[in-house]
């Protein structure tokens, strides 16, 4: 039997969460006969892929695991998979979630009652366990529908990722590839549709100064999608000309810097980013070293940004 309904997921070098996922899938109210799952391993050299193998091997549900030849970043790992995949309807989450019982089934109905909706977005709501947050804590939590179409709970036609040709394997990194999906198929003439009771559980994690300042960087993404998408600029950005207030307020306190050798006043002009950047509690950091990395961030995300604006001749502060 053809499924109605397909889930892929990427995934690189995390065995250990690999089970939890299986395990919440297997719970699923839709009926197993309904729907099947693909997993890709994106080529993670590990032990992933054996993991997989065994999982796959005991599960009851229709799974199938795949392994990519070379390692091409979440854009080609999902499109390996969804282009399996058979079903009509394909449902996309990633390996550090958990998906809740009715999940499968609040978004195939949605998508069966409304057939002009090409993509539709689910709620993604934090971890029931207590997590005692710090400053870089990364989180997803999604209350609403998002300019930015996050790939961790994202239904998607067939019909529409033929359409535009599937993920922009181009973007190798794991940032941007599924807004740029999203903003291709609302452009293709499919509208959106989001659905609170599609529930995905978000593992948060704690990152180091390093990765924030990689992708801070990588913002810059954000421009080249602007680009091919302009009404990106207006629902996703801060300002159509600002993606975050914290970019143009850093952008501003540079320029007080550039102009300091006319007059130190100038850089009064770092004031208002001060003010923005002021910590709301301290946690693991005193006041000035914890401000001193938020500075480092955001010039990365300034220099990405800028790098991006010239480079697609886009202006952006």
């Amino acid at each position: 039997m053809t499924p109605e309904i397909s889930v892929v997921v990427p995934t690189f070098r995390r065995p250990d969460l690999l089970e939890r996922l299986v395990r919440s899938l297997e719970q699923q109210t839709l009926d197993p006969s309904r729907f099947d799952v693909v997993v890709v391993d994106d080529a993670s050299g590990d032990g992933t892929f054996a993991t997989l193998e065994a999982l796959a091997k005991a599960s009851p549900i229709r799974m199938r695991v795949l392994e990519a030849e070379r390692n091409g970043g979440p854009a080609s790992a999902r499109n390996l998979g969804w282009r399996t995949a058979t079903a009509p309807i394909v449902a996309f989450t990633d390996d550090d979630c958990v998906v809740e019982a009715a999940w499968l089934e609040h978004g195939l109905r949605q998508l069966q009652l409304r057939p002009e909706v090409g993509i539709l977005q689910g709620r993604t709501l934090k971890p029931t366990a207590p997590y005692d947050e710090t400053a870089w804590t990364v989180s997803r939590e999604i209350l609403e529908p998002s300019a930015w179409f996050e790939g961790c709970n994202l239904f998607v036609r067939r019909e529409a990722l033929e359409a535009v040709g599937g993920f922009d394997e181009a973007i190798t990194l794991p940032w941007g590839e599924d807004t740029e999906l999203g903003w291709s198929v609302l452009d293709a003439g499919f509208e959106r549709g989001y659905d609170q009771d599609a529930i995905v559980r978000h593992d948060l994690a704690e990152r180091g100064l390093s990765w924030h300042l990689k992708m801070g960087y990588r913002e810059g993404h954000l421009i080249r999608i602007a680009r091919n998408h302009p009404r990106l600029r207006h629902e996703g950005f801060w300002r159509p000309w600002s993606v975050h207030p914290h970019s143009s307020l850093f952008t501003i306190g540079v320029g007080g810097t550039l102009l300091a050798w006319r007059s130190r006043w100038w850089l009064l002009l770092w004031l208002p980013w001060l003010w923005f950047r002021r910590p709301s509690r301290f946690d693991f950091h005193p006041y000035p070293a914890r401000l001193a990395e938020q500075w480092l961030v955001d010039a990365a995300a300034c220099a990405g940004m800028k790098v991006a604006a010239v480079k697609h001749r886009r202006f952006v502060l």
